[in-house]
């Protein structure tokens, strides 16, 4: 895609914004946002309407209509929110929440934490991750770490699982299309007034695609393939005492090639990976909801194989194993004795492991990194605030403070006031600190160091939200900023990790949501991110200018729903690692266009197919890595 091409199609976007041709859904669904209590970017009850916060809902029309099948897909139309993967089949992925680092964004599934502590940076891989039993997806954007401590200072992706409805409910949906695909998935659901169970299971196998760049003259096919259960139970055997359950157990296993670009393919190397995730809560409603006690024990699990033997096309050889495990033991208490303000005390514990092996061999002789045990604690204690006059101004306060048995101390806050000068008109804003403990293997493997120090930032926002035409059309404009410093970089001259790196990053989010009709909607939302390398003075990698993505949704009547989807993206820079030495590259800017649509054809049977990369655009987010062309998929989903 040529520069001015690129100009053309982002000047377009924001044309839609001007229009109002995006980010649109209908009244009744508006109107069920503003109601929707947001359950991450504050331990209080918190709405749309007073938050002050950015945040983004996926809601459960939002992922049906467009037919996504893993988190990544989905998260794609957020503002501020940039992916990079690898590899289109289980790759490595990493997410750029406001331009931060991947690392520097929490995943979390009903409030456990999904980030492994066994990987380099402790972050999270989103490409295994499926949507059989989830009903939204909130993202926060901004400094979280008053909320949820090390590993929030960009922000939070925090996917909410299914609530039964009253009765028994099942569904079986069945899916195959391109590249030999083949996608099951099952869900079966109990509901009553005191107990609710809702359980989902995917199957998904992909086969004939290159992980590395296929126009490099990589043929080799890497096949992935996924099993992921999951439940959520809610049990209140009492009036006032609720018990809650979720957990989610996931196998994948992907072929991967060794490198991307020109002889990146590998026939061998394959990646086994599981993860394990449970968590159980206890509430306890005192004094006419007054006053709520509630105690909570999490317990995470990662483990993952990277084998690759000799073969005809390269002699090295390597076999890395790791496993992870993080347990949180936490209780809070809520105070809400008017409907003017609430407060709210906590203490949490967290234990985390690891241990791994890694043995390479090839051109430079035999190379061995082994983590026996290591550990680390965090101890927590917070407090948090909420305060509202009428229905006009609102003010969520924060202070958290953590102890880390490696690097020491550190104490965060957040403040996040909204204000209704109207009532179609809101101003926002946050401001708030966040850091992130070094990892296990940042502190313990042969390059590490146990002298870290936390990474920290600071980030504030500030935003209004206009209704131009109530129920009909709103838009919103944030601005953002975000100054890191203390970052873990690797430093050539001593050969192990230092916090010697800083950055900035900032930039405007755009989004809007307008209703053309009883049955045409959309949404738009617009990104421009600018960031930069304090120490060289350039952009980072990775993350584009500018992003907007365009949704349209059109359901001619009761039985039919389509969508359109239009991303559009400017170039991003990456480094080169097959030139000597390594050079900073550009690579190229691109548009993608995704269709869906689905009819029913009775109230127990659905008929549905898309179409991804319509006009079948090839690109790469990251250097020599390739992404899918144009596929068609179709199947049935039956509900009994």
């Amino acid at each position: 895609m040529t520069t001015k091409t690129l100009r053309g199609l982002v000047r377009l976007a924001c044309a839609c914004l001007s229009c109002g041709i995006g980010a649109c859904v209908l009244a009744e669904a508006q109107d069920e946002r503003i109601e929707t209590i947001i359950v991450t970017g504050t331990s209080l009850d918190d709405t749309v309407e007073s938050t002050g916060s950015s945040v983004s809902i996926l809601s459960e029309d939002d992922l049906e209509e467009g037919q996504y099948r893993n988190a990544l897909t989905a998260l794609k139309q957020v503002p501020g929110l940039d992916v990079a993967q690898s590899c289109p089949n289980g790759g490595n992925t990493s997410i750029f929440l406001r331009g931060g680092n991947s690392e520097h964004t929490l995943i979390l599934l009903d409030g456990i934490e999904l980030n492994n502590p066994a990987s380099v940076n402790r972050s999270y891989n989103l490409a295994n991750l499926t949507l059989e039993n989830i009903e939204r997806i909130e993202v926060i954007r901004g400094p979280q770490s008053t909320v949820y401590g090390s590993d929030a200072m960009g922000g939070v992706i925090n996917l909410i699982s299914k609530k039964a409805k009253s009765g028994v409910h099942a569904t079986a949906r069945s899916e195959a299309g391109s590249y030999n695909t083949f996608t099951q998935v099952g869900n079966l659901s109990y509901g009553s007034k005191s107990l609710d169970v809702s359980t989902g299971v995917t199957r998904q196998d992909i086969g004939n695609i290159s992980g590395a760049d296929a126009r490099d003259g990589n043929k080799e096919q890497d096949a992935y393939s996924n099993t992921s259960l999951s439940t959520r139970i809610r049990y209140a055997p009492l009036e006032h005492v609720e018990f809650a359950n979720t957990t989610r157990y996931t196998r994948t296993h992907s072929n991967l090639d060794n490198a991307g670009g020109v002889g990146g393919d590998d026939p061998n190397r394959f990646i086994r990976n599981e993860e394990f995730f449970t968590r159980g809560d206890v509430s306890i409603n005192l004094r006419s909801d007054e006053l709520t006690p509630q105690a909570y024990i999490a317990y995470t699990r990662h483990t993952l194989e990277d084998v690759n033997d000799p073969d005809a096309n390269s002699l090295n050889v390597l076999d890395s194993r790791y496993s992870g495990d993080i347990v949180t033991v936490g209780t809070k208490l809520k105070w809400a004795p008017v409907d003017w303000g609430s407060a709210l005390v906590g203490a949490e514990t967290q234990a985390e492991r690891a241990d791994s092996t890694y043995y390479s061999d090839g051109f430079f002789g035999p190379y061995e990194d082994i983590l026996y045990g290591t550990q680390a604690r965090t101890n927590s204690v917070f407090a948090e605030a909420k305060l509202s006059y009428e229905d006009t101004a609102h003010l969520d306060a924060g202070l958290r403070h953590d102890d880390h048995s490696i690097f020491g101390s550190r104490t965060t806050f957040k403040v996040a006031p909204a204000l209704h000068l109207s009532t179609t008109t809101k101003v926002k804003g946050s401001v708030g600190t966040g850091f992130k403990a070094p990892s296990l293997v940042q502190l313990y493997s042969s390059y590490g160091n146990r002298n870290l120090d936390a990474e920290r930032n600071l980030g504030w926002d500030i935003g209004v939200e206009q209704n131009l035409i109530e129920d009909v059309w709103n838009i919103s404009v944030t601005y953002f900023r975000t100054d890191y410093e203390n970052l873990v970089t690797f430093n050539p001259s001593t050969f192990v990790l230092e916090n010697i790196a800083s950055s900035r990053t900032q930039g405007i989010e755009v989004a809007t949501e307008a209703i053309f009709s009883d049955t045409l909607s959309g949404r738009v939302a617009y990104t421009y991110t600018d960031t930069l390398n304090d120490a060289t003075g350039e952009s980072l990698l990775r993350r584009p200018r500018n992003k907007a993505a365009t949704t349209l949704v059109y359901k001619p009547t009761k039985r039919i729903s389509s969508q359109i989807q239009w991303r559009v993206y400017s170039s991003r820079f990456d480094t080169d690692f097959n030139a000597y030495p390594p050079e900073r590259t550009t690579l190229g800017g691109y548009g993608t266009l995704d269709l869906a649509c689905s009819y029913a054809y009775d109230r127990n049977i659905e008929i549905f197919a898309r179409v991804d990369n319509l006009f079948d655009k090839e690109y790469q987010d990251v250097l020599g890595f390739g992404n899918m062309g144009a596929a068609a998929y179709g199947g049935v989903k039956i509900a009994l």
